[in-house]
């Protein structure tokens, strides 16, 4: 399972399965939302709001999780 971070609009890391991706959205300038195919209580989808345009976020989710190279400290 490939796990996607992002930061959210309150500056925490979360970390999204994109097989769980509902849709994307934008919300306003440089913030997005995410909607998972996850219910929460409610039983209506769970909802992130993200930072990053629209594209960006795609283009992340599509890409899958980006492997960080070099040396360990």
């Amino acid at each position: 399972m490939a796990l996607i971070d992002f930061r959210t609009t309150h500056n925490q890391v979360v970390y999204i399965n994109p097989d769980h991706v509902a849709y994307v959205t934008s919300f306003e300038e440089d913030v997005s939302i995410i909607a998972l195919a996850i219910t929460g209580a409610s039983g209506k989808p769970v909802v992130l709001y993200v930072r990053g345009h629209v594209e960006l976020i795609q283009q992340k989710l599509e890409r899958g999780p980006v492997r960080k190279t070099g040396a360990a400290a």
